[in-house]
């Protein structure tokens, strides 16, 4: 009698979801959950061409966004349930990036194609140092490459590094998030909010853009120059800035890490190593280093002359019906410098040393300030913003900038690939002004009070 009372009250469900597993146990059930999701994805994908390419990329990205994930949670609850519902989330995500594979942006067709058939037409090196349109070292590699590809449509592989690299900047954003000292929970939304973000997915999705490279570095740059790794962490930086030259947004960062000896000289040049090794084929070609130092200034002349001071992006010339060109850019640019070197000399003034979370959010404010200021800025400046927003974001307050940021480079991108105008550009500006401001007062915030937010970040570390 008593034995069938037990057996009533037994439920071998929940005892199977709320079982811990340890280190190995937890990788074997990843392990099984990424050959499901492989064999998911290639069956679905099987009308595609290249399904196994596509398969295969989407599983090497649900193993990094689940090797994040037991990272987050190795100190706290990690049972079946929590892990499933994480792969969960990562699936999701993943699929909602695939689908949108075979749209074939404007974009892709009128600029993207073209230069891959020009490519195609010239050595690998000489198309690695392509000197049209100052197309940057980091992106011109990899443009080289897929001019080379055969059997496979470039068009999903552009989508597809993308999403690798996506994967790549939310598990930096996850390790930023531990850093700044959210809990596990929090840390999982971040990651969460990085792959599932509208702007995220119409980067690639609908616009055939990659910038999800240079964000992955940027982030994980930081994070490991946060974690006392400054030599592989200013490594990536310096890949990164060969890549984009939005990724100088946080640059400054490393002025204060600097003067407060947590980088060295040493550390600072590694930068320089990386821009020239990753931009080595332009010497190669015989270009020189004119040419090497010289592409983001061909690209701002460009830029000048094409899109005047904004390419629809919020800011101050956003705000600005009618303004010179040539007077209005040298003083966005010097304004800009002067407003990074302000907020260095703010947190140098600190009373005590800076904690990760104080330093993040200075990063976070240069990367959703400076864009506002600095001129030739198209609707996509904000994406670092973004993504350090959903890492540094707790509190009404701090969301509420997070979604504000989101929202506004939201309504760019409606504009910009779609047509269709949600805000003008002056409402954008001015509530891109006021989340930069409201990003100035928490740093303020936390540099007035710096033991308690060494506190929160070190009970969040703990949880």
């Amino acid at each position: 009698m008593m034995n069938r009372e037990k057996l009533k009250g037994f439920d071998p469900l929940r005892l199977v979801m709320s079982a811990e597993l340890s280190g190995m146990q937890a990788a074997g059930l990843c392990a099984l959950l990424c050959a499901a999701f492989f064999a998911a994805a290639l069956h679905f994908c099987a009308a595609m061409e290249g399904a196994a390419v596509i398969a295969a990329s989407s599983t090497l990205c649900l193993a990094m966004l689940m090797l994040g994930a037991c990272g987050a949670i190795r100190r706290c609850d990690r049972s079946v349930l929590v892990l499933l519902c994480a792969a969960l989330v990562a699936m999701l995500a993943i699929g909602a990036h695939l689908a949108l594979l075979p749209v074939k942006p404007g974009r892709y067709t009128k600029v993207l194609e073209t230069l891959l058939e020009e490519m195609w037409n010239y050595e690998l090196p000489t198309a690695m140092a392509w000197e049209d349109d100052g197309w940057s070292g980091g992106y011109l590699i990899i443009c080289a490459l897929l001019s080379r590809l055969e059997g496979f449509s470039a068009l999903y592989a552009v989508k597809l590094i993308d999403l690798v690299f996506l994967s790549a900047a939310a598990c930096a954003a996850l390790r930023l998030a531990r850093q700044a000292g959210a809990s596990p929970a929090r840390a999982l939304g971040a990651m969460a909010l990085c792959m599932l973000a509208p702007t995220m997915l119409f980067n690639a999705g609908c616009w055939a853009q990659c910038d999800a490279i240079f964000a992955a570095m940027t982030l994980w740059g930081l994070a490991l120059t946060l974690d006392d790794h400054p030599l592989a962490g200013c490594l990536l930086l310096g890949a990164a800035l060969a890549t984009k030259l939005q990724s100088a947004f946080v640059f400054p960062i490393l002025l204060v890490l600097f003067m407060e000896r947590r980088v060295s000289l040493r550390h600072l040049l590694a930068i320089l190593l990386a821009f020239v090794a990753l931009q080595a084929a332009i010497l190669v070609d015989g270009l020189g280093l004119a040419s090497l130092f010289g592409r983001y200034a061909q690209q701002l002349d460009i830029a000048s002359e094409s899109i005047g001071l904004t390419d629809n992006a919020p800011g101050v010339f956003g705000l600005m019906r009618i303004a010179s060109v040539r007077e209005f850019s040298g003083m966005g640019l010097y304004l800009g410098i002067a407003s990074a070197l302000l907020v260095v000399a703010a947190m140098l003034r600190a009373r005590a040393p800076l904690s990760k979370r104080t330093l993040l959010l200075g990063a976070w404010l240069l990367a959703a300030g400076l864009p506002l200021i600095l001129p030739q800025m198209n609707v996509r400046c904000l994406y670092l913003a973004c993504l350090l927003g959903f890492a540094l974001a707790r509190g009404a307050r701090q969301l509420a900038v997070a979604a504000a940021l989101e929202g506004i480079s939201l309504c760019g991108y409606m504009t910009a690939i779609f047509g269709y105008e949600s805000l003008p550009l002056f409402a954008l500006s001015l509530l891109a002004i006021a989340a930069a401001v409201v990003i100035a007062l928490e740093l303020l915030a936390a540099l007035k009070a710096p033991q308690a937010e060494d506190a929160e970040a070190g009970a969040g570390v703990r949880a």
